[in-house]
């Protein structure tokens, strides 16, 4: 039975998916400048995908599902978006990932991590103990589990959940993996590292988070198939608007 994997993400505003956008652009475009190029651009269809665009996006929760789950998976997400208020994200630094993705964190907040241990406690348990074959890098997830050297926090997590960046403690431990970010490019080439400095302060990249929503994904951690959008509580909106199955509530 193939699964498709799914992303339960925070949703951009208008202004900063734009700005998204731009970042991602010039990024990419630097980076083919200098022969090193991206393995994708934000707004634009993966390279040999047949999805739609790359959205850009701040996960929360990644799971592998069957095609026949995933209008309870979106469902399930619009409950638990309409139990939580809207969110403030103030950007905070650019960083590398540690295969050189160009990334922009947000300020990790007790409600970041409040949001992530909902979708969790509702969502998790929807992926019925499936991993997903690879991560977001390409590691395939059984090899993690198989190698004793690997870190065993991950390691545990990914048994738990099916995913391994959860905050369990918020203390800067190693069970506190959760740190909300977007990616803005991925470099074909895992040691490359394009110069981040030159971009605008990261503070500049912060606004009001409206809503979760589900998507497919692409290799990459790349979002490509919008499967519905969820407002939060506080948005003034108590449905949530399922796109690829046609159907809202």
């Amino acid at each position: 039975m193939a699964l498709e994997v799914l992303d339960v993400v925070a949703e951009l505003p208008v202004e900063l998916h734009g700005t998204a956008l731009a970042l991602s652009e010039s990024l990419a475009g630097r980076m083919a400048a200098l022969g090193r190029p991206s393995h994708f651009r934000l707004g634009e269809p993966f390279p040999g995908g047949s999805g739609g665009p790359c959205a850009p996006h701040v996960s929360i929760f990644m799971l592998a599902a069957d095609e026949s789950e995933i209008d309870d998976i979106f469902w399930t997400t619009c409950r638990v978006a309409a139990s939580l208020p809207v969110l403030r994200a103030d950007g905070e630094r650019y960083q590398h990932n540690p295969v050189g993705a160009p990334e922009l964190y947000f300020r990790k907040t007790a409600e970041w991590i409040e949001l992530q241990r909902a979708v969790i406690a509702e969502v998790a348990p929807l992926r019925r103990g499936r991993l997903r074959e690879k991560d977001p890098s390409g590691a395939r997830i059984q090899d993690i589990l198989d190698d004793p050297r690997a870190d065993p926090v991950q390691r545990d997590q990914l048994v738990r959940f099916g995913y391994d960046e959860v905050t369990e403690h918020w203390d800067g431990g190693p069970h506190d993996r959760f740190n909300p970010h977007v990616t803005l490019a991925w470099p074909v080439d895992p040691a490359f590292r394009i110069e981040l400095a030159d971009l605008p302060p990261a503070a500049e990249f912060s606004g009001m988070l409206t809503e979760l929503a589900v998507y497919g994904m692409s290799p990459y951690g790349t979002c490509t198939k919008l499967y519905g959008t969820a407002p939060l509580g506080g948005a003034g909106s108590d449905a949530g608007t399922s796109t690829a199955h046609g159907h809202g509530s």
